[in-house]
């Protein structure tokens, strides 16, 4: 490794036999894993060595982060007067150099900060991943609801093992004033889900879980939020440059147009998914665990192969990476804020902001030319028909077909049902029929 920075005999010879040479090289060689430039991989070359040469007394040491302030304290000290550096930002370079090769090599002390209930917490959720299979966005979810409310709970000294209703209503009544009713809903889900779990271990009296109460919700109350195919198509003609921000962005905004992909679903999109050959790509539903193939269109593989040729060098196999170094995959987080900022930049007055309502947008996009319900949900990787529901509020010839509907129609289909019930009966499904027959059998015995 050490053969890319040096080039005199001289200078290969003093890194190679310097303290710690095996553990700098192997460190070296996962920086570059990750895509560190050259010219970074050289700066830190060199400081690793003045950092092995302050460590090598200690081989097996642990070192907190107060001992690397020390040690790069001494180190600057020790430089020539005429050759050092700013010393606020040498120094800061230093530490930042030292914690990440001891963390590499787990020399590093790093304080474990953990809320109160830490281990009661990993217990559910474990049990939530294991026992129960919840998903790990759900699972991150519940833990997003739980942790606040427990060093809540902490900060006003009220035991887990004492608390009582009284204790959850005054925490909603402090902290859920500026939400709405949905997000309301998923905390009380989550806490319920939590209470349940603890009275059944002995952390909490039972029956709390069922003195929590969520505000009412109903079935599909809302539209889908989601932008109009105009704006999609402005959206994605936004990115029509040829920087690798806009190579990017396309081929991601692509895929949640298209493809109606959830975020994760896009940004765990790995390139060994992309099947070139035969036209195809590979989507791990996250949600159902299982894997969906699509064929790859045109416009959607043209974009992909344009921004995999600029791609940050990586083994990193993730399709989108950061534009950063360390080059690591876009988080969700990550990529919902910039699909955010791109939605802003063009001046767009949404309800809601972020790669979802691509998904909705792509759904009431196929409605408005003329699939069925059936068909959508199989294209957004829906299990149950119950969740593809929702779109028939924005199925416009749907709606429409059901307002032509002749009322005197209606009034001769009722007539004829009065006439002849029996027979309207009998035309009706066989198993259902059997299975009012059997139990009414039943019954009788």
């Amino acid at each position: 490794m050490f053969e890319r920075f040096l080039k005199t005999p001289e200078q290969l010879a003093r890194f190679q036999s310097g303290p710690l040479a095996d553990e700098r090289a192997r460190y070296l060689e996962h920086l570059n894993s990750e895509g560190r430039s050259l010219s970074r991989l050289q700066a830190i070359n060199t400081r690793l060595l003045s950092i092995a040469e302050m460590l090598q007394a200690a081989r097996e040491r642990l070192y907190a982060p107060a001992d690397l302030s020390d040690l790069a304290e001494r180190w600057y000290t020790q430089l020539p007067v005429a050759k050092r550096p700013h010393e606020h930002i040498a120094k800061q370079d230093f530490h930042f150099v030292a914690s990440g090769w001891l963390r590499f090599l787990g020399r590093l002390d790093e304080p474990q900060i953990a809320g109160p209930y830490a281990n009661e917490v990993s217990q559910f959720i474990a049990h939530l991943e294991q026992d129960r299979g919840y998903a790990q966005a759900t699972c991150g979810n519940r833990r997003r609801s739980v942790e606040p409310f427990l060093s809540w709970l902490d900060q006003c000294g009220v035991p887990l093992a004492n608390v009582s209703p009284a204790e959850i209503s005054e925490y909603f009544i402090a902290t859920a004033g500026r939400w709405s009713r949905t997000t309301v809903s998923q905390h009380v889900q989550s806490l319920r889900s939590f209470f349940r779990y603890a009275g059944k271990r002995g952390w909490c009296p039972t029956g709390i879980a069922e003195t929590i109460h969520a505000p009412r919700l109903y079935t599909h109350e809302n539209l889908p939020q989601g932008p109009s195919w105009q704006d999609v198509q402005k959206l994605l003609s936004s990115t029509a440059g040829t920087t690798i921000v806009d190579l990017r962005e396309r081929a991601a905004f692509l895929l949640l147009a298209v493809y109606g992909l959830r975020a994760g679903e896009v940004c765990h999109l790995r390139i060994d998914d992309i099947d070139w050959v035969q036209e195809t790509i590979q989507i791990r539903r996250s949600k159902q665990r299982k894997s969906q193939t699509y064929p790859l269109t045109t416009e959607a593989g043209n974009a992909l192969s344009r921004y995999l040729e600029v791609r940050p060098q990586s083994r990193r196999r993730e399709v989108f990476l950061t534009l950063r170094q360390p080059y690591r995959p876009v988080s969700v987080g990550g990529f919902s804020s910039l699909v955010r900022k791109r939605q802003k930049r063009l001046g767009w007055k949404l309800k809601r902001y972020g790669p979802h309502g691509l998904r909705h947008a792509c759904a009431t996009h196929l409605l408005a030319e003329g699939f069925s319900l059936k068909e959508v949900g199989d294209h957004l990787g829906h299990v149950s028909a119950a969740a593809t529901r929702v779109y028939a509020k924005v199925d416009l010839n749907g709606l429409r077909a059901v307002a032509e509907f002749s009322l005197s129609d209606l009034d001769a289909l009722l007539r004829q049902y009065e006439e002849n019930e029996t027979a309207f009966y009998a035309a009706g499904d066989l198993a259902a029929l059997r299975e009012v027959a059997r139990l009414s059998l039943e019954g009788l015995a």
